[in-house]
């Protein structure tokens, strides 16, 4: 981890393109910051997970990044806060670290505060073993000569104040956590709430691949022992056993419109 470049004691420059939501602003928003951190993530190179919700983690954090076998949390708000620190900590308390996966680093991102720092809160960090990372924004302005107008696009200035510690027992239960990331789940927007953006669950993931089977061939009936047999074949489903899938997966498919074919026994085609 010596050579990341997250470990680098100087400050790192991003700029946007003027043209993203808020670059006018002089204030970031929470979305603002998870969307500075990812972009420069991506950057060097980490696959990131935006709002990622986990069976075995109670919460969502703002993001998740994994480049060869090392994993990152990042939990991004606009201040710094006992309350975040306690979101990021979870980790920490968490009942059954083992099931759920231990990320090597966990970091907090938030505005450059203009005051002097909280004592008390910095020693929590460094207690938990956890990052502290700030943004400046420099934000986008319009520069009019002769007529035309030319945009400055807005610039952010990353700093780390702190930097995070490997996490206790990281090197041996990380994997648990990086092999429940899916592809699917870097749809979201980092940093937005629930109700704002789109994100990946266990259950909309199992949905999305029966929606995909049926429609492989629409007028073709399947029965639900040929779906389950379909998901296991992709990688298996979010219940715990075969028997409950088979239980319950009949009942989302009727309330989600998925036609029966047969009066009797559970037979479906797909909506088109």
């Amino acid at each position: 981890m010596h050579h990341d470049e997250w470990e680098s004691n100087c400050t790192e420059y991003l700029a946007g393109t003027g043209e993203e939501p808020g670059a006018f602003d002089k204030e970031m928003t929470e979305t603002e910051i998870a969307w500075v951190v990812d972009q420069r993530l991506r950057a060097q190179s980490w696959e990131t997970y935006p709002e990622v919700v986990l069976e075995t983690f109670a919460g969502r954090p703002d993001l998740i990044a994994t480049r060869r076998g090392i994993c990152q949390v990042f939990e991004c708000k606009r201040t710094l806060t006992l309350g975040v620190i306690e979101q990021a900590s979870r980790w920490r308390t968490h009942s059954r670290p083992e099931q759920a996966g231990m990320p090597h680093l966990i970091w907090v991102a938030c505005k450059r505060p203009q005051y002097r720092s909280n004592n008390l809160l910095w020693w929590l960090l460094r207690e938990f073993d956890i990052g502290l990372m700030s943004i400046e924004k420099q934000p986008a302005v319009e520069i009019r000569y002769g007529g035309e107008v030319e945009i400055s696009p807005q610039r952010y200035s990353i700093t780390r104040r702190i930097a995070p510690r490997i996490q206790p027992g990281a090197r041996r239960s990380a994997h648990r956590l990086i092999d429940q990331l899916n592809p699917d789940m870097r749809i979201a927007q980092p940093g937005a709430k629930g109700g704002e953006t789109e994100y990946m669950t266990p259950f909309k993931r199992t949905m999305a691949m029966v929606d995909e089977f049926l429609s492989s061939e629409p007028d073709k009936e399947r029965h639900i022992e040929q779906i389950i047999d379909y998901l296991n074949e992709k990688g298996g489903h979010h219940y715990g056993t075969d028997r409950s899938a088979r239980g319950a997966i009949p009942t989302h498919l009727d309330r989600l419109g998925y036609p029966r074919t047969r009066e009797w026994g559970c037979w479906y085609r797909s909506k088109a």
